[in-house]
């Protein structure tokens, strides 16, 4: 009998517990009750999760007094009890305050309460960045950060973009740091152009860097931690500033995926304006013949093309693991013909919880690789663009770009074809690109792994490390027929393979704690430890003089000579580093922030200190919590900071190193001045800033006011001959560089309905930089400091003290005190003559302006980039030798106007008032001419974005939780543009070869869909 009831019992409870097992089920709003797809619905403290669908329904098994987790990106969290009822709808609210509840990802990839910093740092979300892709991800930065200047590469998709804030301040370097999941990146490149003609080995090749192979779609957040109060934490690493970027991770959740494709087709714009009534004598290469009609050919020259990026990711998981997974695989075709574009992306993260949740274990994984064929060159050396624009007028172009190559009896072999002798500037473009085409390959790593351990509930210890490399292939062929000034008469081979790689790691102890109702306490303590190896290279050229035994048989064995292989290291360093922060809150309204870090870098060794200490303090105070302000004032903060960060010292500077060439010792180029002994740059950097919510944080608005002062700048100036080092340059510390300025970033809300709404946002900087002293040079003159060697041509690029960061110096017509134009020669034979170097502008802008809209109404979505850079001039070399070869619109309107009217003296002092164009041209155009008549303003204004999308409700009959269609475009038009080129294009992310355009690729306008599923 005692046995049947026990068994009846157990029956019993069994169905009673099953009994309390039910479905709930309801919908998930917005605070404007419009459905949330994709929101999280979790039992709290167990395994069962959900997510709703497009209309924002879910379903859940619950049992009856078991908490339900509703949460939403940027909502606040609720939690509700489970009681009888079966539906439970859920109106989730905006966080009350995003200025008080918002988390940011700081330096050493701590998370920290937003109103506790003492700095400025903005954060990008990923979907900002995804919104209009781009092959690199940097690009899509541009006007979205204030403070943030991108360049974008003339070197089209693969192309290291330049990235600087607060403006340049450095005169060796100027990129900030990127930091990947808490793991530094050493983000190098194998190769960066820095010569108006460009290398003969290659010419101005860009060789890549890493943070443009990453995908777009890994990234969850992007945090810009701007001046050196903020990045303090890295020391001499974060100089510049950092761009912290955190990647996804997986959610807690069935398993979900992700389809995103765009397709973009892009066009070119900003062409120069090129005249079509005038040719070119016989056998000339100038267009200064007679009057004979020509096609323009060069806008049928450019492609249209076409980009496709496409990804696709699946996360999902448990409270004690999440995975997520992504590929991607991105193809372009250039407007340049035969430049294509191969990028494929795979990413894993894998998160563990261990042990009752005190450990948990967090990996990345991301590997990329990238092939491109004839990467767009700038300058003047294999750059097609020269001989498409300065085609001999009235010959066929389309016969001799398709028929490029003619059949040599005498040598049995096919060589180049041109309607005049080729040069080393003009080749035809057909050749180039089929008999000198290049191919790069890169490959990127990036890796890290890290354990947390929570010792109880105010201890915490990190464990970290990280992997990441790069490595890069080019290969480039020219065949015989080539210019002899770049190959030999039987071809050129290059091959060369260089390798960057950096291992880090680091331990942290992170300390949050309350000494009482009042007081806070948070410490990060800890060591870590960098060691880096930057292009290991190997190059096999056989060389412009001697070449390949046997024309045109492209492989190492048929040199001619060895000379040219070389083996270099361009660094090997290695940093050890201890570091801590410390916050004080009083009554979460007052908070002082102190930090300091030590680093030891090999580097330093034969000089007077191996190590070097980098200090911060900062203030801030929450003046919304500290008295009572009119009820228009949501929140209110002011806060001000001090640092000091530095600038590393190259590898090998202090200890050169020989090299071998071609099986021959080599000394070292540049080495210390003697008596001397290098240290790092040092930069002392102060800023004051305050943060404003009105309306119920419908305004909100952020300002700052920042001064660096960076000492101890790395000179390197010619040597005195003769000397005892052997070195041909010294290098010294000389000088400061100042930089000043202040950002504005205004946020706001100015409709919301239930079924529209509208949000803004601008973001305002304008940085004054100056060059305060750069010591004496070697040789004890004035120095002045050379980016960009022009010689022989009209353009150099240098730091002059009293002169902003990178002066443009070129040549103006030579005039008298009447201002009239001083010409050598009498009569029609007269030419213009040009000045010495003058100073023409800088290209810094006074201010940088993004103005962004988000409208949303109903289920269409519309966002609207403005971005615009006002003040700046820049140079346009190509102008100027578009008109000494007489294709210019402006010289084909000269020479139906008779000539130029100009003010000018001859030689025996007679007034001049007309010139021949071709005189005129020839004179004042060229790339030694005078090229102060080429410069123009840099400011600009575009449509940088725009982005028009409609969610689709698919929902019911397929398996589709979203399913998103956006018309999307990217530098459509510009508002004003005076320059003749995209003023926002560079051509080397390096120091030198700024502000200038000498035949770079044109910018290009992209207009295309994108399509989401969420499946």
């Amino acid at each position: 009998m005692k046995k049947i009831f026990l068994i009846f019992m157990i029956v019993f409870t069994a169905q009673v517990s099953l009994a309390q097992v039910k479905n709930v089920k309801g919908v998930i709003t917005d605070a404007e009750g419009m459905p949330l797809p994709g929101a999280s619905v979790a039992v709290q403290g167990g395994q069962k999760g959900s997510s709703t669908d497009f209309d924002g329904l879910y379903t859940i098994e619950v049992q009856k007094g078991q908490t339900l987790v509703f949460s939403y990106v940027g909502l606040e969290t609720q939690s509700i009890v489970v009681g009888d009822v079966a539906t439970i709808n859920v109106k989730m609210k905006q966080a009350s305050s995003n200025a008080l509840n918002e988390v940011v990802v700081t330096s050493l990839g701590i998370k920290r309460s937003k109103k506790t910093l003492t700095y400025a740092a903005q954060e990008v979300k990923g979907e900002e960045v995804t919104r209009v892709k781009d092959a690199n991800l940097m690009n899509s930065l541009s006007g979205k950060v204030a403070g943030l200047i991108v360049g974008k590469s003339s070197a089209g998709a693969g192309g290291a973009v330049k990235v600087t804030i607060r403006g340049n301040s450095s005169a060796t370097n100027n990129q900030p740091l990127y930091v990947v999941d808490g793991i530094p990146l050493l983000n190098s490149t194998s190769a960066m152009s820095n010569q108006v003609f460009g290398d003969t080995a290659g010419g101005n090749r860009d060789g890549g860097d890493a943070i443009s192979m990453m995908n777009p779609d890994d990234i969850e957040t992007m945090t810009v931690l701007k001046g050196a109060s903020a990045s303090a934490l890295y020391g001499s690493q974060g100089a510049n500033g950092v761009i912290l970027i955190t990647t996804k991770k997986g959610k807690e959740g069935k398993v979900t995926a992700n389809y995103n494709s765009s397709v973009f087709v892009d066009n070119v714009v900003s062409l120069p304006d090129f005249q079509t009534n005038y040719g070119a004598d016989p056998s000339s290469d100038k267009s200064w013949g007679a009057a004979k009609k020509s096609p323009d050919h060069v806008k049928g020259f450019y492609n249209t093309g076409v980009t496709m990026i496409n990804s696709i990711s699946i996360n999902g998981g448990t409270d004690k693991a999440t995975t997520s997974l992504t590929y991607a695989n991105t193809n372009v075709d250039g407007v340049i013909p035969t430049n294509e574009f191969k990028k494929n992306n795979i990413a894993l993260r894998q998160s563990i919880k261990l042990f009752d949740d005190k450990v948990t274990v967090d990996a990345s994984l991301s590997y990329a690789e990238q092939k491109i064929d004839n990467k767009p060159t700038n300058g003047l050396y294999f750059n097609p663009l020269t001989g498409v624009y300065l085609f001999p007028r009235g010959n066929d172009f389309a016969d001799y770009y398709k028929n490029y190559e003619v059949f040599d009896p005498s040598r049995n072999l096919m060589t180049q074809r041109w309607p005049s002798q080729t040069s080393d500037i003009i080749q035809n473009p057909g050749w180039i690109l089929n008999r000198n085409a290049s191919i790069d390959k890169n490959q990127s790593l990036i890796s890290s792994a890290a354990v947390t351990y929570k010792a109880n509930n105010w201890l915490s210890v990190k464990a970290r490390g990280g992997y990441n490399r790069l490595y890069n292939t080019f290969d480039k062929r020219m065949y015989a027929g080539t210019n002899e000034t770049l190959a030999p008469a039987t071809g050129r081979y290059i091959y060369s393979d260089s390798e960057s790689y950096q291992l880090y790691g680091d331990l942290i102890a992170t300390i949050n704690t309350k000494f009482n109702d009042d007081f806070s306490f948070s410490a990060n303590l800890g060591t870590s430890l960098t060691k880096s190896t930057i292009n290991d290279a190997y190059v096999s050229d056989s060389g412009q003089k001697n070449g390949l035994i046997n024309a045109n048989w492209f492989n190492t064995g048929n040199f001619v000579s060895a000379e040219r292989n070389a083996h270099t290291i361009g660094g090997k360093k290695e940093v050890q580093s201890v570091f801590a922060s410390a916050t004080f809150g009083y009554k979460d309204m007052l908070y002082l922030d102190v930090t300091g870090r030590n680093d030891w870098s090999s580097t330093l060794v034969h000089t007077d200190n191996l190590s070097f200490f980098y200090p911060s303090v900062g203030l801030s105070a929450v003046l919304s919590q500290m008295v009572t302000l009119p009820e228009a004032i949501s929140y209110a903060k002011v806060r001000a900071s001090y640092a000091e960060v530095g600038n590393d010292v190259a590898a090998f500077l202090t200890t050169p190193v020989n090299t071998i060439v071609g099986g021959v010792v080599t000394a070292p180029n540049v080495g210390p001045k003697p008596g001397t002994s290098l240290k790092p740059e040092m930069q002392n950097s102060y800023e004051f800033g305050t943060e404003w919510r009105f309306l119920n944080n419908r305004i909100g608005f952020d300002f700052t006011y920042y001064r660096n002062e960076t000492k101890n700048q790395l000179i390197t100036s010619p040597a005195p001959i003769p000397n005892t080092t052997g070195y041909a340059n010294y290098a010294f510390n000389a000088g400061s560089i100042e930089n000043k300025g202040f950002e504005i970033t205004l946020t706001g809300k100015a409709i919301a309905t239930d079924n529209f709404s509208w949000d803004l946002g601008l973001n305002y900087a304008s940085n004054k930089n100056t060059v305060l002293d750069l010591g004496t040079g070697a040789n004890g003159d004035v120095n002045t400091v050379i980016l960009t060697n022009g010689d022989p041509n009209s353009y150099r690029y240098v730091l002059q003290v009293g002169k902003p960061f990178g002066e443009i110096q070129g040549k103006n017509i030579l005039r008298n005190a009447q201002g009239q134009m001083l010409l050598a020669g009498v009569g029609d034979q007269a030419l213009v003559q040009k000045t010495d170097w003058v100073n023409m502008g800088s290209s810094n802008p006074d201010f940088m302006l993004g103005f962004s809209n988000a409208f949303k109404y109903k289920k269409i979505t519309l966002n609207v980039l403005i971005d615009g850079r006002f003040g700046g001039h820049v140079m346009s070399l190509t102008e100027a030798m578009l008109d000494s070869y007489g294709v210019s619109k402006a010289t084909g309107d000269a020479r139906d106007a008779g000539g130029v009217k100009i003010n000018g003296v001859d030689s025996n002092g007679d007034p001049v008032t007309t010139m021949s164009a071709k005189n005129y041209y020839s004179s004042v155009g060229d790339r030694a001419g005078a090229t102060g008549e080429y410069m123009y303003k840099a400011t600009n204004v575009k449509l940088g974005e725009l982005s028009l999308g409609y969610t689709f409700d698919f929902s019911k009959q397929t398996i589709f939780k979203t399913v998103n269609l956006a018309l999307v475009g990217k530098n459509l038009f510009f508002f004003y543009k005076d320059a003749p080129f995209d003023p926002n294009v560079t051509l080397s992310s390096g120091e030198g070869l700024q502000g200038v355009d000498i035949f770079g690729a044109p910018s290009t306008r992209s207009i295309g869909v994108n399509l989401n599923l969420t499946f």
